[in-house]
């Protein structure tokens, strides 16, 4: 079976959103590499890996499309929420019809990044 290998997003600042990832949720890098002028590190996020890619004169606003947002299951959804709200995120919270949980921040180059309690 075809599985998820990783998700590449540009960044403005490398090491700032290295920080962020694992600060955040705790990702551990890799991989750090470079491929001519991009800067590149890897981060294992749980069944995939997450590429922050920093290149020269690439965009590190989040593309325009129907590209809109990673999604994580999170298991301990409320401490996640409690140490997002210390951070000072802006979040949006959901509740679906069936009492799901869900949770839309950005990260410091406005990828959309959602949090979904139960996961599919």
């Amino acid at each position: 079976m075809t599985k998820l290998n990783h998700i590449g997003v540009y960044v403005k600042d490398l090491e700032r959103s290295t920080k962020f990832y694992k600060d955040v949720f705790g990702f551990p890098v890799v991989n750090r590499f470079t491929s001519g002028e991009a800067k590149i590190v890897m981060l294992d996020i749980g069944g995939g890996l997450l590429e922050l890619v920093q290149r020269p004169g690439s965009p590190g606003t989040p593309p325009q499309g129907n590209w809109s947002h990673v999604a994580l299951h999170e298991p301990d959804f409320d401490e996640r929420l409690s140490r997002l709200e210390k951070m000072g995120l802006e979040l949006r919270k959901v509740t679906r019809d069936n009492g799901e949980r869900l949770c839309f921040f950005r990260d410091p180059d406005g990828h959309m990044v959602e949090l979904m309690e139960k996961g599919f």
